[in-house]
């Protein structure tokens, strides 16, 4: 019969296979490899149907050749089939789609084409031939799709793969119906200040409550649901139940100000996702700061990049955090780092746990991490399970962590309740009175002395006591104070001093980090008061900011602030803004704080008063703040500094 044979390579056709299938024994057991040409259609758009049609017609040629005991079949199109007796062995079956593979891949026959060509084979065996063809073919066609989704030019066998499969299947069917009848759950993770337990915000994490009993992590379905369509559907519904989490979370003391939730890449392609997510959020009354909007880094290995940029640089725009997740994946958002307005870049646990591997893969793992950082984006690590794996993160210049060494994703009540016996989600202050000895008010840090020349004595005011340092040689009479205190990437230091001695570059305080070091120094020999950022591999480079230098004998109110986020570091004098400068380097990971002197110069002597960290960037009203609070307290033993200020010009005028 005519359409037995296909009119351009002479195998069978559709139909011919449909017909033979029915005439076989019901229960008669048979084998299937489902076949399709990797990269087809670039070889059509580039040589043009001609060769397309002629490089068909030469892999019909080795597939006969190959499989000579089989019925070849071209369904249509670059797909074929090859029907095997039962008689052959998988061994044979695996063997015969090795050397298919490997004669297209060489491309015997058709040396004229440079584009690389390859075949992805799904195999059945021994499969038991039933009422119709479809569910067979659909098997072998799942296969052939796992091969190609693992890499192309190979092939997988149905049979080792079915549990999965059909478990797809499963999913794909009910995927609808679960979220009508809301076995979707919302669940949150913490993500954690690397060097201190503070909260850095949550992170909203997908599961799925089957039926059955079986809870399903979003790493086992989103893949697939990306995969058919539906996740734009599922990822609106994620959002908004999270916007009305975020009031939850208002409702509490400790609380997270900001929460991260995956945005699709179908989403990121629709013209209308801005008023979309404006109208939800004033729906719920949540601000655009308060959203974290993570895309996918495999996102970008498609088509539609010009609306997906567009839509990212307005939702920017409009006051939403934007991160890559899953980086690592395939390392796809690599090149847009430095073209689109992303503020946090979040690392991929299968990635890290293959980077910890190795010393290769650290150290590339770390100049990712690095590269990040210079573009001014946050780096997050998930999946970290071991406190030696932030330890080095730190070292790599990762901001924050999160992954079940904190803990396990967890309902709204639970991860409140985690955070507020766990964590801190306020800006931390730290004040040590230096009166009977040398903790903070809290108890939680302590500074420890070095050397018999520090003394504890009276302070700048009748409420703070202070610290006498005597001086001495390099790193003698010192207090050494606890790294955790300059573990957020953002600080301001504040502190009342009085030096008896101006001694040539001379630190009052001193921070050593990872890769440089930070320190404050009340003379160098300029006639200047000095806040000095250094970064160890650039040797002769100090990022300072001089302004006019404090007196001998008498007391004045020092502070600097670096805000991570603009690398912007400032000196502030006597409660006023003297000087800032831009550009100044990111130290990660502080090991080491020394109030008092520093490792190269001769220590300081003079005394400390009135000691505060902050964790964060204080304002310049905040602190003109604070040194007219000082100024007021009773017993104040310093020298008000007055300013002109514009309206009092013109009073006087």
């Amino acid at each position: 019969m005519e359409y037995e044979k296909d009119y351009l390579t002479g195998l069978w056709t559709r139909q011919a296979l449909y017909a033979y299938y029915h005439g076989l024994a019901l229960g008669s057991r048979i084998h299937f490899m489902f076949l399709d040409v990797d990269n087809f259609k670039i070889v059509n758009d580039i040589y043009g149907h001609n060769q397309g049609d002629a490089l068909l017609v030469n892999i019909a040629g080795i597939l006969q050749k190959s499989a000579p005991m089989a019925r070849a079949v071209r369904m249509g199109g670059d797909e074929f089939v090859l029907v095997f007796p039962r008689e052959v062995s998988r061994e044979e079956l695996c063997a015969m789609a090795g050397r298919i593979i490997e004669r297209v891949r060489s491309k015997e026959g058709a040396e004229q084409i440079l584009t690389n060509v390859s075949m992805s084979i799904g195999i059945l065996y021994d499969e038991e031939v039933g009422d119709t063809l479809e569910e067979t073919l659909l098997k072998s066609d799942m296969a052939m799709y796992h091969a190609k989704d693992n890499g192309k030019g190979r092939y997988v066998v149905f049979n080792d793969i079915a549990e999965l499969v059909l478990g797809e299947l499963e999913m794909e069917k009910r995927q609808q119906q679960a979220l009508e009848n809301r076995e979707f759950e919302v669940r949150y993770v913490p993500i954690v200040m690397a060097q201190t337990p503070r909260l850095h915000m949550a992170q909203a994490y997908l599961v799925w409550n089957m039926p059955d009993g079986r809870c399903k992590g979003q790493e086992e379905f989103l893949p697939l649901f990306i995969k058919n369509g539906f996740a734009a559907e599922l990822n609106a519904w994620v959002i908004e139940k999270v916007l009305q989490d975020i009031a939850v979370f208002r409702g509490a003391k400790e609380r997270p100000d900001r929460v991260a939730v995956r945005i699709s890449r179908l989403q990121l392609m629709n013209g209308s996702l801005l008023s979309w997510l404006e109208s939800m959020m004033r729906r719920y009354k949540v601000k655009a700061e308060e959203l974290e909007l993570e895309i996918e880094e495999s996102a970008f290995s498609t088509r539609g990049k010009e609306e997906m940029f567009a839509n990212i640089e307005a939702l920017h725009k409009c006051g939403f955090h934007i991160s890559f997740t899953g980086v690592g994946l395939d390392f796809g958002s690599l090149r847009y780092w430095d073209m689109l307005p992303i503020d946090t870049l979040k690392f991929q646990r299968e990635y890290m746990r293959h980077a910890f591997s190795s010393h290769k893969g650290r150290r590339i793992m770390k100049t990712l991490m690095a590269v990040g950082r210079e573009l001014k984006m946050d780096i997050v690590a998930d999946g970290v399970s071991s406190r030696e794996d932030i330890m080095y993160l730190i070292e790599c210049g990762c901001n924050a962590v999160g992954g079940d060494y904190f803990s396990k994703p967890m309902n709204v009540e639970d991860f409140l309740e985690y955070v507020r016996t766990n964590l801190r989600t306020e800006m931390r202050v730290t004040e040590f009175p230096f009166w009977t000895d040398y903790a903070a008010v809290d108890g939680a840090m302590r500074a420890v002395p070095s050397g018999v020349g520090v003394h504890l004595t009276e302070g700048i005011s009748a409420n703070w006591g202070g610290v006498l340092f005597d001086g001495g040689d390099v790193r003698h009479n010192v207090l050494e104070l606890p790294p955790e205190l300059l573990a957020s990437d953002s600080y301001t230091v504040c502190m009342w001093i009085k030096p008896l001695e101006l001694n040539g570059w001379s630190s009052v305080l001193y921070a050593r980090y990872n890769n440089g070091f930070m320190s404050m120094v009340p003379y160098s020999p300029d006639h200047s008061t000095v806040y000095r950022v250094h970064q160890d591999n650039f040797v002769a480079q100090f990022h300072d900011i001089l302004v006019r230098m404090v007196q001998r004998n008498k007391w004045s109110f020092l502070c600097v602030t670096f805000d991570a986020f603009t690398c912007v570091g400032r000196l502030y004098l006597n409660g006023r803004l003297a000087g800032e400068a831009e550009d100044v380097p990111q130290l990660p990971a502080c090991k080491q704080i020394l109030l008092g002197g520093d490792p190269f110069q001769k220590s300081f002597r003079g005394y400390v008063s009135g000691l505060v960290f902050c964790d964060s960037v204080m304002t310049e009203t905040e602190i003109g703040d604070i040194y007219n609070d000082f100024c007021k307290d009773p017993g104040f033993v310093g020298d008000r500094e007055e300013f002109w200020i514009e309206g009092d010009m013109r009073d006087s005028e």
